[in-house]
């Protein structure tokens, strides 16, 4: 079925963080104009000072002086143990107070009749700093002689871990062949069409601070605003209007949502504060940043033998998700494939570059690029093509379940639960054949025509709950809400759809509303493809318990014992009665206008993940003049379990696949030798248009999952993970001649210099 918020949404009625500004007070952050400093003074007298300003607060002011901001994760111990996982103490500092450790941190916030006041005080502002050596390299910053960023740490590595199984040493040292490469793919991330945004007031009715964010994770920004201030639960709300994009960046506590909430309290004010494009492109979470040394050993037939991965991680000042993207990148550099021996290691680094967190896929597209870059240059090795070495080593439905020899991250061994990862193959290969290569030439003959493939994995659905609420109305019909917030995927559709399968009603007579702190007082978020599992899981077993307790008080009605349902009806002989009437018989003068609401809350609760997987093709052209790339054409083939609502799964996918050629052609985020960046606006941080994109191919292929009870495996990643390295090896193809690309965003300089050395 179509979308719900199609209508309201295209129609320009949606209603974002900003269209809520009316009778508010506008707020701007001061940031740091220095990558490392000590912040020796701050002097807010002339800002104060300036007409329609009614305040300029740093951390002492608020109580925020030396609050870091809650972690969000932490692994499970059994994971912990298997891995050595070693996290250091981060103390990511809401406003900094002594030190600043990128361009664009808070220092302090001004609060102001309107937005243009705010900016021109916050110009008056004046900090003074002792300029400290920056550090914007993360292989540097290991070296002992690199200054160390943060003065309760002894080191700048933020987190490591590793592990091994097979014997991958003896395998190395037999091999028939082994090939290596270092591969980097640089900074980039989710820059969504709207940029964050915090309003917060208080109430003093309730003596309650409520906050209205565009965030993934209400829930988890409310206990981090309780956990800083030291308030009770039940002192603050936070909720989440329409989202206009989330894809990780939105997925994240920042310090700006704490002192929103603090100065709501503090000043007593409705107070908003909306960030521009270059304060986004400066100050949000940036994500990637990867550097890989790989070492593949295969056989003389192309079978995986032994596969080695090092990698740093840059987190910039800080993550409060390092623990997820290190594990993340770690656990799918095994891949799809069989692998009998494994050596990973990774580390987590800071730097003086803006802070890190999750961008979709977190840590998978990194681990898939270095794994499937070395496969083509085991296949270029051997003399076989790149989809034959796949099709030699990808997991079959006769290796299925198959288990790894480590927990994931929740603590639970691994035991990928998919079909046929061989049929995703041959699935895409037949959609884009690497025969159409021809047709595209002739199509365009200025261009050099390269076909390139790659697989991906991805752990789906991560737990370890999700919340959900279904009750009954007045009128009979339906109101449903989940834990996980939207951040454009259709939850008002997708959620309405399962709610009204599991209750065998219409689909009309089911609403579905958006989840706040106060509605539902727990849950999780919306991130890690986990939302149509988690959240429709949990919306499903909602409706599940409503039927259940409103049987009961059918059974009431009809004076028997217990009735059967089906069909949006309770019967028990030949007496029926339906939600309609359970809804008339609760209203007052109803027969039973005492009796409790039908109203149920629970808790979906999963062991571990689901496993999804696929294979994507492309055909893309180098210009032979210029080095510029063109997607040509495009086909994914990709194994999920049911499809709540197939046109959002495509839509998910080729979203992804958007996302990827971005990060693949022309993202990044770039830092000058001082800690400057230099991506501060899209004259320098070059984003994909319409005409970059190609219509994708997608193929679902169904695999029933008995992990939950709607049968779903998860797709909001899946669309961007492989398509990095996919887009690597059509251009290997193109240029011919051994050429390989190591890392991403690929350099056209770098294209052109090869292409004019083929030329000569």
């Amino acid at each position: 079925m179509r979308r719900r918020e199609d209508d309201r949404m295209l129609g320009g009625n949606g209603r974002f963080l900003a269209d809520h500004a009316a009778g508010a007070h506008h707020v701007v952050f001061v940031r740091s104009s220095q990558a490392h400093a000590r912040i020796t003074g701050v002097d807010t007298t002339a800002a104060e000072r300036m007409p329609g300003v009614h305040g300029v607060y740093v951390a002492d002011d608020l109580g925020l002086a030396g609050a870091p901001i809650p972690s969000l994760t932490t692994p499970d111990p059994d994971f912990t143990a298997a891995t050595s996982l070693v996290l250091a103490d981060q103390r990511l500092p809401i406003l900094a107070s002594d030190l600043v450790h990128y361009v664009g941190q808070p220092i302090a916030v001004v609060v102001a009749d309107d937005r243009y006041l705010a900016e021109d005080a916050a110009e008056n502002v004046e900090v003074s700093y002792e300029v400290l050596p920056p550090v914007v390299d993360a292989e540097a910053a290991l070296e002992p002689t690199s200054p160390v960023l943060f003065d309760h740490l002894t080191g700048n590595e933020a987190a490591r871990l590793q592990y091994s199984f097979g014997d991958p040493d003896a395998a190395f040292a037999t091999a028939h062949h082994v090939v290596e490469g270092t591969y980097r793919m640089e900074r980039h991330g989710a820059v969504p069409l709207e940029c964050r945004g915090v309003l917060a007031h208080f109430d003093i009715a309730r003596q309650r601070v409520e906050v209205m964010t565009s965030t993934q994770v209400p829930h988890m920004v409310r206990n981090a605003v309780c956990g800083v201030t030291g308030w009770p639960r039940e002192d603050v709300k936070v909720s989440v209007p329409d989202v206009g994009g989330g894809f990780g960046t939105k997925a994240n506590v920042y310090g700006e949502e704490i002192v929103l909430a603090a100065l709501a309290r503090h000043t007593g004010r409705r107070v908003i504060w909306v960030e521009d494009r270059q304060e986004h492109l400066v100050a949000s979470a940036q994500a990637r940043d990867q550097l890989h040394r790989a070492r593949l050993a295969v056989d003389a037939d192309g079978r995986i033998v032994a596969w080695a991965d090092d990698f740093l991680v840059d987190i910039g000042a800080g993550s409060l998700w390092v623990a997820g993207i290190i594990a993340n990148t770690a656990i799918h550099l095994m891949g799809p494939y069989r692998i009998p021996a494994v050596h990973i290691s990774g580390r987590a680094v800071l730097t003086n570059k803006t802070l890190v967190a999750q961008y979709r896929g977190a840590g998978r597209p990194e681990a898939t690029f270095a794994l499937e870059r070395s496969l083509d240059a085991a296949a270029a090795a051997l003399g076989i093509s790149v989809d034959e070495i796949r099709r030699r080593n990808l997991l079959t439905a006769a290796d299925m379940p198959y288990a790894r020899s480590i927990p994931y991250r929740d603590g639970v061994p691994i035991a990928y639960d998919g079909g046929d990862y061989l049929a995703c193959l041959e699935s895409v290969t037949r959609a884009l054949p690497a025969s159409e290569v021809n047709a595209c030439a002739a199509e365009h003959p200025d261009h050099r025509i390269g076909y390139g493939l790659s697989s991906y994995l991805e752990a789906t659905g991560r737990g370890p709950h999700e919340t959900a609420r279904v009750r009954l109305l007045p009128n009979g019909q339906f109101e449903v809400t989940a834990g996980a917030a939207s951040a454009g995927q259709g939850h008002e559709t997708v959620f309405a759809q399962v709610a009204a399968e599991a209750l065998g009603v219409s689909i009309a007579q089911v609403r579905y509303v958006v989840s706040d702190t106060e509605r539902l007082p727990e849950g999780v978020g919306t991130f890690a493809s986990r939302s149509a599992i988690l959240a429709g899981s949990a919306v499903h077993q909602a409706c599940g318990e409503l039927i259940e307790l409103a049987s009961h008080r059918a059974a009431e009605l009809l004076e028997v014992a217990e009735t059967d349902y089906a069909d949006g009806r309770f019967t028990a002989d030949a007496d029926v009665i339906g939600w309609d009437e359970l809804a008339a018989a609760g209203r007052v003068g109803g027969a039973d206008e005492c009796g409790a609401a039908l109203d149920v809350t629970t808790v979906y609760r999963v062991e571990t993940v689901t496993w999804t997987m696929g294979v994507h093709a492309v055909i893309l052209g180098v210009h032979r003049r210029t080095g510029i790339v063109k997607v040509l054409r495009y086909a994914v083939s990709h194994e999920g379990g049911r499809e709540i609502n197939p046109r959002i799964v495509e839509g998910q996918i080729v979203g992804g696949v958007a996302q990827g050629i971005g990060g693949a052609l022309f993202e990044a985020w770039r830092y000058s030798a001082s800690g400057e960046p230099t991506s501060t606006s899209f004259a320098a941080y070059h984003l994909p248009l319409t005409t970059d994109v190609p219509s994708v191919i997608v193929h679902h292929l169904e695999v029933d999952t008995p992990a939950n009870p709607i049968g779903v495996r998860g797709a909001g990643e899946s669309g961007t993970i492989a398509v990095y390295s996919a887009i690597a090896s059509a251009v290997d193809d193109a240029l011919g001649g051994g050429y390989h690309v190591t890392t991403t965003p690929i350099e056209t300089g770098n294209l052109c210099r090869a292409l004019a050395g083929a030329a000569s």
